[in-house]
């Protein structure tokens, strides 16, 4: 039995989302909002129409093959919570219209240092290069300064609209719903501090060695990290000529049997005032229209997010745009994983060969094993999004307390007297309990790389790059819709998801 009148729902509700989705690529690449709330209004109308809803719930009664079933429940999964109840869809609304605003601001604010303007690309090549380590920290909390700008908008009434979106549709917290809806098991993130534990030990006293090599202090600051790693890896610094951006990205995906000059790729890389100074890839249509957002000026280092970015568009065409219901059902962390996995290629000759000969193999080896362990500090991103949302907040203080706290429960570290630069990060204000998919991303990376060089024989994805690509295209992109996360991930690796497949 074929489920033909749902299809064509979702080739409905596609166009509707690919008019959002370019609306927010103008937004997020010029300032300008050409009614972006109004597409938002538009799709969740659409979700919310009750004869829609009955056309879902119809097929998803009858009995269909397996295929069919797992698009159906997909399908499901997306109309549901539009139907619980008349407050839900309000809240629903009102989340949209504030995230919005908010984007409205992150996109278009600019940082001031001395009386300056200084762009977020400035700052991290101060935060590189800068031998002065007070200037560092200067340029460090410059990023605090978007803290205020936000509250002041309005980010914790968006978080609290959040928390009572969860607690209206019955889930412990925001963060047990939104790992529901993105179809992860709500204790996934159970027992890893004890697991992380000794890493974060080792990480800790690793830190500690290169402070004491690289800046003569006994303690390594967040305003010193980049720096001391431009020191380990001093090429990463190194100046390149960035309007030979696309032949350089497009030579290295060659090596998986991948010819990105045959997609549909837009890329906008350089700064400007009113564009986001993030990094985005906007799958504006699956297999038809995918752009890269980034922000890079002239530094080998820049090439990781041009590499990371460009993996989501590959990714896009790599999947079938005739599945619109299958490919809605692609776990975050996939996505997120293959387009860490490219950007972790920085470090590898099949990419840099064009840049550097081989005297730089030692350091970036000895940069991709410290960039590895030192990511763990990533995590804790991951957990202070979680107490935003498990803990009261009523004043940016509130905030500031939780983040001290979180950084100091899982590494130790002592509040400073500066105000944490916790908003320019976007995820908090944009994508709320996201940021676990790039390091899940990368734990699955690993899985990945561990079971292709076991499988075919070799000590690295670089020996077989063609038919590295061949796997990946046929053992993660072509069935990630039809299994939710974790059935992917054992399917692959024959193992639960674990972290130790990180080590």
């Amino acid at each position: 039995m074929t489920i033909e009148k749902v299809n064509q729902l979702f080739q409905e509700l596609e166009k509707l989302q690919v008019k959002a989705s370019k609306l927010g690529w103008v937004q997020y690449t010029t300032g300008y909002d050409f009614g972006i709330e109004e597409a938002h209004k538009e799709i969740m109308d659409f979700l919310q129409d009750e004869k829609n809803y009955e056309i879902v719930c119809e097929y998803k009664e009858k009995d269909l093959d397996p295929i069919n079933n797992r698009r159906m429940e997909i399908a499901y999964n997306i109309f549901k919570p539009y139907h619980l109840s008349k407050e839900i869809n309000e809240l629903n609304l009102e989340i949209s219209k504030k995230t919005n605003d908010l984007s409205r601001i992150l996109n278009t604010f600019r940082f001031n240092m001395d009386g300056k303007e200084i762009t977020s690309v400035e700052i991290d090549q101060i935060l590189s290069k800068e031998e002065d380590r007070k200037f560092r920290k200067k340029a460090y909390f410059v990023r605090n300064q978007i803290n205020e700008a936000l509250v002041d908008g309005g980010f914790i009434e968006l978080i609290n609209l959040r928390k009572q979106l969860a607690k209206a549709c019955g889930s412990e917290d925001f963060v047990e719903y939104q790992l529901e809806k993105d179809e992860l098991s709500p204790d996934i993130f159970s027992g890893w501090k004890e697991e992380l534990e000794e890493y974060i030990d080792l990480l800790n006293e690793r830190r500690s060695q290169y402070a004491n090599k690289y800046i003569h202090e006994e303690e390594m600051f967040p305003w010193d990290e980049e720096y001391v790693k431009s020191q380990i890896s001093p090429s990463l610094n190194t100046t390149v000529d960035m309007s030979n951006y696309y032949d350089a990205i497009r030579d290295f995906f060659i090596n998986f049997g991948i010819n990105i000059d045959e997609y549909n790729l837009t890329y906008d890389i350089f700064p400007r005032r009113n564009k986001s100074e993030w990094g985005y890839n906007f799958p504006i249509e699956t297999g038809k229209d995918s752009r890269i957002l980034a922000n890079v000026k002239n530094q080998y280092s820049e090439y990781k997010v041009l590499l990371h970015e460009t993996g989501h568009g590959v990714h896009s065409f790599l999947q079938d745009p005739s599945e619109i219901i299958l490919n809605k059902g692609i776990s975050g962390i996939i996505t997120e994983g293959i387009a860490n996995l490219f950007g972790g290629f920085l470090y590898d000759e099949l990419f840099y060969k064009n840049f550097f000969s081989d005297d730089v193999e030692e350091e970036f080896k000895e940069m991709a094993q410290y960039e590895k362990l030192s990511y763990l500090r990533f995590i804790g991103n991951i957990f202070f999004d979680h107490a935003l949302y498990r803990n009261d907040i009523d004043s940016i203080e509130d905030i500031y307390d939780l983040y001290f706290k979180t950084y100091e429960e899982l590494f130790g570290d002592k509040p400073y007297n500066e105000a944490p630069p916790f908003g320019y990060r976007i995820h908090y204000t944009t994508h709320p309990i996201y940021m676990h998919n790039y390091f899940m991303g990368d734990v699955t990376c690993e899985m990945l790389r561990k079971v292709f060089c076991r499988d075919y024989g070799v000590n690295s994805i670089s020996e077989k790059p063609k038919e590295f690509g061949e796997f990946l295209i046929e053992n993660v992109i072509k069935p990630s819709g039809l299994y939710k996360y974790e059935e992917l991930f054992k399917r692959i690796s024959g193992e639960e998801f674990s972290l130790k497949w990180y080590f």
